[in-house]
């Protein structure tokens, strides 16, 4: 009797210790991948589109629907406290202006044309603060602020005629009047994964020495955010 009370006992026992140990074992992966399931959204990739547009400028120089800007770029985001990013980026940026047709806007000639367009084309830094209502970005309402700093990689200043019904299209290329640098700020309201932005350039498209009137500041539209959740 005291013999099968032993052997019970004894299967009572391990069956216990089994039972608690598969416990731990279920538990302890659905809590690690709960904690790094809102960790992985730090990298942030952007395609923007918008337009630079006459807003508060003088409405006689650029077409707003033909002066397009599009723009790619790179972000890192670093939590800094509960709702506050901190980020850094880098991209790249076309901006295209298309003149209307006014003789003090013709940057090489006197000689009105039938379209004439100048395209700028930078590669960017951004850094600035974000400010984000949940941890998860996909469900979550944010706004962003930064600064960027372009560095001028490439410029064409682009005429098309038509003489006879020939279309003749002439493009001249690195325009020595252009500034190298150009800096300004953006403010960007969005949820989940698209957003409005607007892009405000604070520094001279043109040299100085040019005498050329200044282009529209000012550009809006629409940015589409991946991340890496």
């Amino acid at each position: 009797m005291k013999q099968s009370l032993l052997i019970f006992s004894f299967l009572i026992g391990n069956l216990l210790f089994a039972q608690d140990y598969l416990l731990t074992e279920k538990f302890d992966p659905d809590e690690y991948e709960s904690s790094d399931s809102t960790s992985q959204n730090n990298h942030r990739f952007n395609e923007g589109w918008g337009l630079n547009t006459n807003i508060g400028e003088d409405y006689e120089l650029i077409n707003t629907w033909g002066s397009n800007q599009f723009s790619l770029s790179y972000k890192y985001h670093a939590r800094l406290f509960k709702s506050l990013y901190w980020n850094i980026g880098l991209g790249y940026m076309w901006d295209n202006y298309k003149f209307k047709s006014r003789t003090d806007m013709m940057l090489h000639d006197s000689i009105p044309h039938s379209k004439v367009k100048l395209r700028v084309q930078s590669a960017t830094f951004l850094s600035g603060f974000r400010f984000q209502s949940s941890e998860d970005v996909l469900t979550s309402l944010y706004f962003d602020v930064s600064g960027y700093l372009n560095i001028k990689t490439l410029t064409k200043y682009l005429t098309w005629d038509e003489v006879e019904d020939m279309k003749l299209k002439n493009t001249t290329r690195n325009l020595n009047y252009v500034n190298p640098f150009n800096y300004g700020v953006e403010a960007r309201l969005g949820f989940s994964m698209i957003s409005v932005y607007s892009r405000y350039r604070i520094s001279d498209l043109f040299d100085k020495k040019s005498g050329y009137r200044e282009l529209p500041r000012l550009s809006i539209g629409l940015t589409f955010e991946i991340t890496d959740y």
